[in-house]
């Protein structure tokens, strides 16, 4: 490429938007200002400007950096997901067999969900499947309870300009019900699944976080009315904490 066409400003960006889309957890903007290896007021200068675009999202309270809800419209968090799996693998595939249910693993794209794994009691080959399948956050158990450890600003950019899609008549309808639901999960520190995504399919989801308590993926389990009754929720829920908190030591120390 001519080197008269290539814009610094624009050159150093993409940097910034490379490096942390290869870290999972927040920076600060002096580490992301030492690995670009660029002066902090560049670096400063940058992130504002891209984070008013949308592109990154900066959390007020630890002014750290993240991919913003914009970037994920370029591509998708696959390795994220793909390494995500292979280290809780194990884990999954046991509380998959104590509890006979679905379970899931999950991360947030924007306003929606990728689902990395699907794990079942009754699949013969190994109980454990890697797939990709894209579902709206907002009416599902893993979903909510992600959005619910992100910062109150970032749920409001990634639903500016959102249509709440009823999947059922028992689906969050706008922003405002979301986030009222949110502030419930976060204080309980679990969300529920009442056939919001489909009739008759419920669910319970737990939140991974980081050493920051905020969400980098979730984990869930799904089930029919019947084996979600109230009953076995406390334990369900029991279960799902525990391999979240075995997951976070995974990902997060190593």
């Amino acid at each position: 490429m001519e080197s008269k066409y290539i814009n610094k400003s624009l050159q150093k960006s993409f940097k910034i938007l490379e490096i942390l889309s290869q870290s999972v957890f927040p920076l600060k903007a002096s580490s992301i200002s030492r690995k670009a290896v660029m002066s902090r007021t560049t670096t400063f200068r940058l992130l504002s400007v891209l984070n008013q675009l949308g592109y990154i999202h900066k959390n007020s309270e630890t002014n750290t950096y993240t991919m913003g809800h914009k970037a994920f419209q370029f591509g998708e968090i696959s390795d994220y997901l793909q390494s995500i799996s292979e280290e809780s693998k194990d884990i999954l595939n046991d509380i998959s067999k104590q509890t006979g249910l679905i379970t899931y693993l999950a991360m947030l794209e924007g306003p929606q969900i990728v689902h990395s794994d699907k794990i079942s009691s009754n699949n013969d080959s190994g109980n454990f499947r890697t797939f990709r399948m894209r579902l709206d956050a907002h009416c599902c158990a893993i979903g909510k309870v992600i959005l619910a450890y992100r910062p109150d600003n970032e749920i409001s950019l990634i639903y500016k300009s959102y249509n709440f899609y009823p999947h059922t008549n028992h689906t969050i309808a706008n922003i405002t019900s979301l986030k009222k639901e949110l502030n419930t999960i976060r204080k309980q520190g679990y969300s529920l699944n009442h056939a919001e995504t489909f009739d008759n399919v419920y669910g319970v989801g737990v939140a991974i976080l980081d050493h920051d308590q905020r969400s980098f993926a979730g984990i869930s389990f799904s089930g029919s009315k019947v084996l979600m009754s109230p009953k076995q929720l406390p334990d369900y829920i029991k279960i799902l904490q525990n391999a979240s908190l075995k997951i976070t030591n995974l990902i997060v120390d190593k």
